[in-house]
């Protein structure tokens, strides 16, 4: 093609594209935010005859793109940003095909997409959609020093690549999500260990504004109470202004941001405090701002308040967090300001309503369907917010995790500790790790970071579905229960290991099970067998074992339910335990 440029003498044979593009996929494959970029940007430049190249990342949640390289530099934060439509990788986000424009025209140029150059300085831009399973991930823009279109094979070359990086890219977000995920759940855990054992409210509010900046970055942060009497807006804990400003901070409530809030019980966030009449100039160089209501039951006692110097720098995800530590501020706070009676009886509702959102938050929606097996699962609450759970882990087609656990204690505690195991738990097995070797590392986690009185149990194995075999560890949780038909007996899933979070070197074996035509398999918690009848004896074992062999016939949610049927006769209606189990029968 006459005037066209080629790609590189190195990669132009087909055999050379071809071990060029291996070569791609796997060094991109795992690799993380920072170092993919790079590693994107050196090889899609050596790789053809552009010079220059960007990267735009979409948030699903606000549907805004990002760079994480912007004209060969990375970039730190989310600014600046693109809406979908906007600029040339904002419209060819919505796209599927590369696209090439030998110029742009003025309707195309945002100048923050180009580092403030301008648009006569821009040529030769070659857009790639990155797309995965037909969703968009970002868009790659290439540029050149001339508007000479690149023949269509180096185009085609380049897709291929882009293909590659789609893949990674996809991989990258799984796993910063996951731990993302995992470090909010053990800052949760560090806090609600901090509240259960903190009896100073101001070193405490000191340690929440020190736990939300590892999580959502602010240059100024308070937390302010609402004065019953006096109805002002006063700092009970604050960063980054000016001491000799502090009085500005100070505010009637209804006026400003935080007095605002504390007025009208709403969050709310500002991406530009220049433009909202509400703000109060309290700090020069502020601008935007979140702030979250303080509520004690329905009342609100005051607003936790985090300020940015980048405009537009929160997120709804971010208010989410926010959220959540204002509500663990609010019982903490109120713990100093009423009668201890009263006190003690919000705290524990307020345990109950965070602890049950918690629970729920990790509890499976529906029970998997899978060839050979008949799955069901169910946990059964006593009332009070307790540490038991059970999940299904998809891993690949063909083979699906399953777990069951029990946290000792109860309320927030017990949540925030199971929550941060079941974070734990996603993100090592999300590595491939061995069985084994995955309860090592959630061990050494849980070791390092829950009380020497705290531990969980925890039975998870690997469900073979064609197979038909579950491999597991077992780490000091109940007897696993299998109804062999073919006998008419129980071979039982032991312990292969010790309780997670009492010994940081232990160790754990894992071992194999056949489940054929007619079997069942049922794991559960200790609320089951130590269930209590009015003259103080157990359910137990043999009697679970009763029900499992009487309803054999049944199907797996028809034995679920008449072993909660059963155990809820025995024990008078009353649970003094949540009741969990999973029931696996072979078809």
């Amino acid at each position: 093609m006459s005037g066209e440029t080629t790609l590189p003498e190195g990669v132009r044979t087909e055999e050379e594209r071809l071990r060029f593009l291996v070569r791609a996929s796997r060094e991109l494959a795992l690799l993380k935010r920072d170092a993919l970029g790079r590693r994107a940007r050196d090889l899609l430049i050596g790789a053809g005859s552009f010079s220059e190249f960007s990267l735009w990342v979409l948030d699903p949640r606000t549907e805004v793109l990002f760079p994480w390289t912007l004209c060969n530099t990375p970039v730190m934060g989310r600014r600046p940003r693109l809406a979908i439509g906007q600029g040339v990788a904002g419209v060819a986000s919505a796209e599927e095909q590369p696209s090439f424009h030998p110029t742009l025209a003025e309707s195309q140029y945002v100048q923050e997409e180009w580092g403030g150059r301008p648009r006569n300085m821009i040529q030769g831009v070659l857009t790639l959609p990155l797309r995965r399973v037909g969703e968009p991930l970002g868009v790659v823009v290439l540029t050149k020093l001339d508007p000479t279109r690149p023949a269509e094979e180096d185009v085609s070359f380049l897709r291929e690549l882009s293909i590659q990086l789609a893949i990674a890219l996809g991989n990258a977000r799984t796993h910063a999500e996951a731990m993302r995920e995992k470090v909010q759940n053990q800052l949760l855990l560090e806090l609600g260990t901090k509240i259960s054992v903190s009896l100073d409210t101001n070193q405490l509010l000191e340690q929440i504004l020190d736990l939300v900046f590892q999580v959502v970055r602010y240059d100024a942060a308070g937390i302010y109470l609402v004065d019953r009497d006096t109805q002002w807006v006063n700092q009970q804990a604050i960063r980054g202004y000016d001491a000799n400003r502090e009085e500005a901070v100070r505010t009637k409530i209804g006026r400003g941001l935080i007095g605002w809030v504390a007025k009208t019980g709403r969050s709310v966030i500002v991406p530009d405090v220049l433009r909202d009449d509400r703000y109060v100039n309290a700090r020069p160089q502020t601008r935007s701002e979140m702030v979250a209501p303080l509520r004690a039951g329905t009342e609100v006692i005051g607003a936790f308040n985090l300020e940015s110097d980048e405009p537009d720098a929160y997120q709804p995800e971010d208010m989410e967090l926010l959220m959540t530590f204002a509500s663990q501020a609010a019982v903490a706070i109120e713990r100093t300001r009423l009668h201890s009676e009263v006190l003690e009886t919000r705290r524990l509702e307020e345990e109950l309503s965070i602890g049950q959102r918690i629970q729920r938050t990790f509890l499976p929606e529906r029970d998997p369907k899978v060839p050979n097996f008949d799955i069901a699962g169910a946990n059964y609450s006593s009332g009070i917010v307790g540490g038991d759970y059970y999940d299904y882990v998809r891993i690949t087609e063909g083979h699906l995790g399953i777990v069951v656990a029990d946290v000792s204690g109860k309320g927030i505690p017990a949540a925030l500790i199971m929550a941060a195991f079941r974070a734990s738990l996603i993100a090592e097995v999300r590595n491939n790790y061995a069985i084994r070797t995955v309860f090592v590392k959630v061990n050494k986690l849980l070791w390092e970071s829950i009380e020497i009185d705290r531990f969980v149990t925890a039975i998870y194995g690997v469900l073979d579905i064609q197979g038909r075999k579950y491999t597991y560890v077992n780490a000091g949780h109940n007897t696993g229960l299998l109804y062999r038909a073919a006998s008419d007996s129980f071979d039982t899933l032991d312990s292969t290991g010790p309780l997670l979070g009492t010994f940081e070197t232990a160790t754990f074996k894992e071992r194999q099970v056949e489940i054929r035509p007619g079997d069942v398999l049922t794991l559960y918690t200790d609320g089951i067998t130590e269930a209590m009848d009015a003259k103080q004896e157990l359910f137990g074992e043999e009697r679970l074992r009763d029900v499992i062999r009487s309803r054999k016939g049944g199907t797996a949610a028809e034995i679920v339910r008449k072993i909660r049927e059963t155990v809820g006769t025995f024990s008078g209606g009353q649970l003094e335990d949540d009741l969990t189990l999973i029931v696996i029968k072979g078809q």
